[in-house]
């Protein structure tokens, strides 16, 4: 007999957002499409970013840098890696070699009006 919490818990799975409409929800927003352009661009180099720089490149404060990349750590599109008890990188995942958040690059230089092609360099970690 099956539990009235466990069909609960196995719609609340299927209701979940996952990354795709995580990023179509939001994809339109300048800053948004801003902060996916940065990240590709920084990443091809050399795989990761840091809160700082993306709070310098937005014009935010540090505090909300962090909750942007954390955001993307949780959307599977970026890791935390903590090199000391304060220095945090965000690693771009990857999956076969190709970084993730490159299926979000076309929508987001559409939504800022941009007609550069991205070059990668080879994998940085």
């Amino acid at each position: 007999m099956i539990e009235e919490g466990d069909i609960f818990e196995d719609a609340l799975q299927d209701l979940k957002a996952d990354t795709d409409e995580f990023i179509n929800r939001r994809i339109n927003h300048l800053n948004f499409s801003r902060t996916i352009f940065w990240i590709c661009v920084k990443c091809r180099n050399i795989g990761f970013v840091y809160a700082s720089e993306l709070a310098e490149f937005l014009k935010v404060s540090q505090g909300r840098a962090n909750q942007i990349l954390n955001d993307f750590a949780r959307a599977d599109l970026l890791k935390k890696v903590f090199q000391t008890s304060n220095l945090v990188e965000y690693w771009a995942t990857r999956k076969d070699g190709k970084l993730l958040i490159l299926d979000y690059f076309e929508k987001a230089k559409k939504v800022l009006g941009i007609k550069a092609k991205l070059i990668l360099k080879p994998e940085g970690r």
